[in-house]
């Protein structure tokens, strides 16, 4: 059945009016920490717990209600109006979390947003506290060297730059991608449209250099673009904290599919998973900043996964910002649901999922909307999306290995491995 005209006419509507009523929320800004406050925190020698003060802004309350208004007009019982009805539900809840900035209430919002170390996965057992557990003993059973050559940090951020610019020119053809230098920002790196910042006392790594140009480029500001390109509902090519999940899943998947991950970044991703579980449990600022130091960050790297932890919420602990959990939680949902579909031979719904800022639930929806032109196909795809006889050949491999029941096997191997580190 094909898309009444009424819900062509709402969906172009409301598509513009959330747009435009989303602008004052922008999450990282609004719980970003001055330089000042690192500066002081080591002045006092790591001692005093910092003290950053933020300024919500006036319009958060009128945004709340702007935004319940919307929905409210959106009654119907079709995949339309649920889409719309949960997009308004994501941006008022971001603006309630923004409005209780520096108390537990901002937590309490945060997990409602981007759910918490103890939530479970797509398979209603495992927790992301598991995955980051899993990771964490994998990097500290290695064996090997932690670092080689790709992975130290001896490039500055003004040297990086440039060449990040030049190669994101050769991606996306016709768009001027600048990338800029920042004091304002607490990651390494944070991308939209047109831009990516770096911030600017950042140290990067020949691989840090890939994980820009995957991650950040041909995933956020792909995303982005395309989203922006749609006639119908344009506010997918911006951020929405119903699609976090989705979009960084599908951002570190790149990194695995495009060999720019490493040990130490999922020790970054692990630990940041397991100091949100610290900070639920009561440890302040000083307490997350000593952790991420014992798990080898330099201090300047320290601070920064600490103030990650921290930013918005309590210093004290009890409230953490939450949001890093969704890395290694969306990492599982879009690499289950690629072998899924894959499997079964839909390769068409990977396009879909860089259509714009989508959930992976909305899928059904927008192939729905493809069909009937009323979505346009991505211009912007990483190399993995667009080669689908590779990426089907190993979701397939990989959904096999996920049926079959390797205790057994894992029983005899762990014994032969066993064997081999005695006769070292």
């Amino acid at each position: 059945m094909a898309v009444s005209p009424r819900l062509v006419e709402l969906l172009r509507d409301v598509s513009g009016e959330i747009l435009d009523a989303q602008r004052p929320i922008r999450i990282l800004r609004t719980i970003s920490w001055p330089d000042d406050v690192e500066r002081a925190f080591f002045a006092a020698k790591a001692r005093d717990l910092p003290r950053p003060t933020y300024r919500p802004s006036a319009d958060f309350a009128a945004s709340v209600e702007r935004f319940r208004a919307l929905k409210a007009r959106m009654t119907g019982d079709n995949e339309i109006e649920r889409f719309l009805r949960e997009t308004c539900d994501s941006f008022a809840t971001a603006a309630r979390m923004l409005a209780a900035v520096g108390t537990k209430d901002f937590y309490y919002h945060s997990v409602e947003l981007y759910g918490r170390p103890a939530s479970v996965s797509g398979d209603r057992k495992k927790t992301n506290l598991d995955l980051a557990r899993h990771f964490a003993d994998v990097v500290a059973r290695f064996a090997g060297p932690r670092t080689d050559a790709a992975d130290r940090a001896t490039l500055a951020a003004a040297d990086v730059a440039p060449d990040l610019e030049r190669r994101f020119r050769a991606f996306f053809t016709g768009h001027e991608i600048r990338v800029t230098l920042s004091d304002a920002i607490a990651a390494k790196a944070v991308a939209s449209s047109d831009e990516v910042r770096l911030k600017r006392s950042a140290r990067f790594s020949a691989r840090d250099l890939a994980q820009l140009e995957f991650h950040e480029g041909h995933v956020h500001v792909a995303t982005a673009l395309n989203g922006r390109a749609q006639p119908f509902c344009p506010f997918i090519g911006y951020s929405s904290p119903r699609t976090t999940r989705t979009q960084e899943g599908l951002a570190v998947l790149t990194e695995f599919l495009t060999g720019s991950t490493s040990l130490e970044r999922l020790s970054r991703l692990s630990d940041r998973s397991l100091a949100i579980q610290m900070a639920e449990d009561g440890a302040d600022f000083i307490q997350l900043y000593l952790f991420f130091v014992e798990h080898g960050h330099d201090e300047s790297a320290a601070f920064d996964c600490a103030r990650r932890v921290c930013r918005g919420g309590l210093v004290e602990g009890g409230a953490p910002f939450t949001k890093d959990v969704c890395y290694l939680d969306g990492l599982l949902r879009a690499t289950n649901f690629l072998r899924v579909a894959l499997v079964r031979g839909r390769a068409d719904l990977v396009h879909l999922l860089f259509t714009g800022k989508i959930d992976i639930d909305d899928v059904p929806l927008f192939g729905r909307l493809s069909r009937e032109g009323l979505v346009r196909q991505p211009t912007f795809l990483p190399a993995w999306a667009r080669d689908l006889s590779y990426l089907t050949a190993f979701m397939s491999y990989s959904a096999f290995l996920g049926e079959c029941d390797l205790g057994e096997e894992r029983r005899r191997y762990e014994d032969r491995v066993a064997r081999a580190e005695a006769n070292l």
